[in-house]
């Protein structure tokens, strides 16, 4: 289990390379994982090995089926990698020469063996090195396995995506009192950061959305300078990050008194939420709940007004992996976290967009995110 900053923290680091494995069936021996210079770093990286903290720029990691996993790394991060009993062998050297110099030492006992790698967070550079000092072996794209591994969460990550998803829904307490008029969305956007770090998150996950009034009918928008007016909808989609793992929640309120038009929008974005929710159990596909969902809002006046699939898998990265849309026709398994996110878009309007995070389990779905999901007139 996780403990406390100033103790070992204990990770079952070959728990999880694993999980890895048995994904990768009997395509590979063995994986490696290169970390790249921020932002081109692996997090199926900081999955095996469980750190919380660090870049680990430039590091390798090597973990085999039978369990041995080493580490090779720089000075500078080879304090925090001692500060884990995650059970990894850790080389730690002066400079890329004496690392790649150690990486070639380790490559000998996996020469003429298949070698996993995560193609999807791999920089070219870091294969031709990889491929260079792994002559011998034959290398396989094991992206796919890295993902459906990093997808079912241990309770060590559940307790810190919770964590970051208690932090986030008490925040949202506090954006009532940030709306006055004239103010911004950058501003808003400002205050909702700080409120985060305050209450004790590492950073904010990902560069939040504020938007009011039409603007809220973009569902990537960033926030500008546009200033609060009376009437407007404030859509605000924002996450924690803690010690790596993230939440992602939308709230959408009304500056003012609502129309009847956007109470409307409102209650049935309210309902299409509910029922995904409802529908996130093991016996349904991503497609399915996503296409249920889908059929509901467009039973309303605003058919063909939902843009984009339902939601996705959380975790190390905000978007983790599919989830709830018509691309994932596997069965949602006991263990995933996905966002539940239904939305409106009407332009030159406004749009509403309310979303929790979700954990499956063997029976009903459990919400994470507890910020209350009435309409908020403020």
């Amino acid at each position: 289990m996780i403990k406390g900053r100033d103790s070992m923290t204990k990770i079952d680091s070959q728990k999880r390379a694993r999980r890895i494995f048995e994904k990768l069936g009997d395509t590979a021996d063995s994986l490696i994982i290169a970390n790249g210079t921020e932002p081109h770093v692996d997090a199926s990286f900081f999955y095996v090995t469980g750190y919380t903290y660090g870049l680990f720029e430039g590091s390798y990691l090597i973990a085999e089926r039978d369990g041995n996993i080493s580490l090779v790394t720089s000075l500078l991060e080879e304090p925090i990698a001692r500060t884990f009993d995650n059970g990894i062998e850790v080389f730690a050297e002066g400079d890329r020469d004496r690392m790649i110099a150690k990486l070639q030492s380790l490559a000998g006992k996996l020469s003429k063996k298949p070698i996993a790698l995560n193609s999807a967070e791999l920089t070219y550079s870091s294969f031709l090195r990889i491929k260079s000092v792994f002559k011998g072996s034959k290398l396989v794209d094991g992206a796919e396995s890295f993902e459906a591994a990093r997808m079912i969460k241990d309770e060590d990550e559940i307790a810190l995506i919770q964590k970051a998803c208690t932090i986030a829904s008490d925040i949202y307490k506090t954006i009532p009192s940030m709306l006055n008029e004239g103010t911004t969305e950058s501003a808003v956007a400002a205050k909702m950061a700080f409120e985060m770090q305050n209450a004790g998150a590492n950073s904010i996950g990902f560069d939040s959305i504020v938007a009011f009034g039409k603007n809220s009918a973009e569902p990537h928008y960033s926030p500008q300078g546009d200033k609060l007016r009376k009437g407007q909808f404030v859509l605000c989609d924002y996450g924690a990050r803690y010690k790596r793992y993230n939440s992602d929640i939308t709230r959408t309120l009304v500056y003012g008194k609502a129309s009847k038009k956007q109470k409307e929008m409102y209650e049935i974005i309210q309902r299409a939420l509910e029922l995904g929710t409802e529908l996130c159990t093991p016996e349904n596909t991503g497609e399915f709940v996503h296409s249920k969902v889908a059929d509901w809002i467009d039973s309303t006046d605003y058919r063909g007004r939902f843009i984009h699939s339902l939601g996705h898998s959380l975790g190390l990265s905000v978007h983790d992996g599919p989830g709830l849309s018509i691309r994932y026709k596997k069965k949602l398994e006991p263990g995933m976290v996905l966002t539940v996110e239904p939305g409106i878009y009407v332009p030159n309007f406004g749009g509403v967009r309310i979303e929790d995070d979700v954990l499956i389990t063997k029976g009903k779905p459990k919400v994470l995110t507890r910020a209350i999901r009435e309409l908020i007139e403020v």
